[in-house]
């Protein structure tokens, strides 16, 4: 249909499709270069020196742990240029890996040689110490991880004697971790007694030279090995005499705390203790770390049910403790009713897991507790009850044990009754007292007595502390009293002036 005469031709407009192009995928990092660069990276700033850089570089040594294997161990190993000779042949020797042969061979260069201007040859750079430390040290906990414990501690010890050797403060680090996973491969084979020589001359010597780092590790694991063979009287004397460093890790503090906390427990002194568990827990690092927190939390719960506190049930339910804890729980449980029969069948079934948490001894200690509880429960029930069906409700065989520990009961003021007999030789019986009404003493006005004293004191220094405004107010005039005094001032200026004008 042609257009009318006066409209503008409509033409069809055309329009490009758009041509999808095939999308590119990603190329495919390799995991080992990428922690190749990082590793190179972490040794370029190790080459600096610097105590600041070489903390950092310590401080993500648990993420570079998981990054090595024998192929990256081998690439950095082989391209560094030490002033040790041997030093990449005593590495090498450690790692299992083959560098891949060169398949297609290089054609020969038969043309003539091109002449070329004489340079002067650089001298080569080698690498530091810290960066040499730092490589052997990686592949210390390589072998380590391999579980290969001989080799391990063969570079433990070079490493140590190397840095011996060097005598530089900025390799205190390396050596703090060196002497830590040479005690844990250490106590892995059992052998942790061997080495308690060997680390208190090494911490007297970090003592004297100020090695904080090496001095925490060794204090550390002195204490382990003291508590491991139950030499408790060495540990606190070692506690008492040895400074531990102020400016020492979280992680070596919050172990610190722990050991302080063991040995406060076996001491009796169990609010100091609670104490140091509570800061051990603190320190510890928020995410990882499960075993310790474990631990920790075990000791915890013991030390509470020894000072009578029943732990809360949501403590329990937490996923990370909620297995190892499950024993606790049954054990808490007949503390909190007073049940001497769960208690000592719970006690008899687990007796080799509490053992190898080492917290037997302290939970031994709460039978004790279980047996005042009950008899708190029996007086409560009974106003009479001979001795001898105690002792059975007790399970315990022996009468005048069992009343002695009605008596200890009486006389701690756990319960208000007194043992006596009808007659001179006949069975005795424990006669509970009347349960009085309280509101009949004088023990409600005492508390509210010592309420209205503290109210009247708080009182008393909020009026101390109140602020009052001055006495004399000070008049701020308006911007229309501000413009007639200054008009008053000009005009009497005026006046003055021509006061002056008729003198003259």
């Amino acid at each position: 249909m042609t257009p009318k005469a006066g409209e503008a031709a409509v033409e069809k407009m055309e329009v490009d499709e758009v041509k999808q192009e095939p999308q590119v995928a990603d190329p495919v990092k390799d995991v080992n270069a990428i922690a190749i660069e990082g590793i190179k990276e972490q040794l370029a700033a190790l080459d600096k020196g610097e105590e600041h850089l070489i903390s950092r570089v310590l401080q993500v040594l648990p993420k570079t742990r998981k990054q090595i294997n024998d192929n990256v161990l081998y690439k950095l190993v082989s391209s560094r240029s030490s002033l040790d000779t041997h030093f990449a042949e005593n590495l090498l020797k450690y790692l299992n890996y083959i560098p891949p042969a060169d398949t297609e061979a290089e054609p020969m260069d038969t043309s003539a040689p091109k002449t070329k201007s004489p340079k002067k040859s650089a001298k080569p750079v080698y690498s530091s110490p810290e960066s040499d430390c730092y490589l052997r040290l990686l592949v210390l906990i390589h072998l380590y991880a391999q579980k290969k414990h001989a080799d391990a501690l063969k570079l433990a010890e070079q490493q140590l004697t190397i840095i011996n050797n060097t005598d530089k403060r900025t390799l205190d680090g390396f050596a703090a971790k060196t002497l830590y996973f040479l005690c844990v491969i250490y106590e892995r084979e059992g052998r942790l007694f061997d080495l308690q020589g060997f680390l208190n001359s090494r911490l007297r010597t970090a003592t004297l030279r100020h090695f904080n780092e090496s001095q925490a590790v060794l204090i550390c694991w002195l204490l382990r090995c003291y508590l491991i063979n139950r030499q408790y009287q060495s540990a606190a004397h070692l506690v008492s005499k040895a400074a531990f460093p102020e400016n020492a890790s979280n992680n070596d503090l919050a172990r610190y705390m722990y050991y302080q906390g063991r040995i406060k427990a076996l001491q009796l002194d169990y609010n100091s203790a609670a104490g140091y568990f509570l800061q051990a827990q603190r320190k510890a690092p928020q995410e990882g770390a499960i075993g310790f927190k474990q631990a920790v939390q075990k000791w915890v719960v013991v030390i509470g049910l020894l000072q009578g506190e029943i732990p809360d049930r949501s403590v329990f339910r937490q996923p990370i403790y909620r297995k190892c804890l499950a024993h606790y729980l049954d054990l808490s449980r007949g503390v909190r009713d007073g049940d001497v029969a769960r208690f000592n069948h719970n006690l008899e079934q687990h007796k080799a897991e509490f053992e190898a948490d080492d917290t037997l001894t302290l939970i031994v200690r709460l039978r004790q507790n279980v047996i005042k509880t009950a008899i708190k429960q029996i007086s409560l029930a009974y106003s009479r009850i001979y001795i001898k069906d105690i002792a059975k409700k007790l399970y315990m065989t022996n009468e005048t044990e069992t009343e002695y520990i009605v008596a200890k009961a009486i006389a701690d003021g756990a319960i208000d009754a007194v043992i006596t007999s009808d007659v001179r030789d006949g069975p005795r019986y424990m006669q509970s007292s009347e349960t009085a009404d309280i509101y009949r003493t004088s023990e409600p006005q005492g508390h509210f007595d010592t309420r209205i004293r503290y109210c009247l004191e708080l009182h008393n220094q909020a009026v101390k502390a109140l602020r009052y405004p001055p006495k004399k107010k000070i008049a701020v005039e308006t911007i229309e009293q501000a413009r007639e005094r200054e008009q008053q001032e000009m005009e009497f200026a005026k006046e003055l002036a021509d006061e002056d004008e008729d003198d003259f």
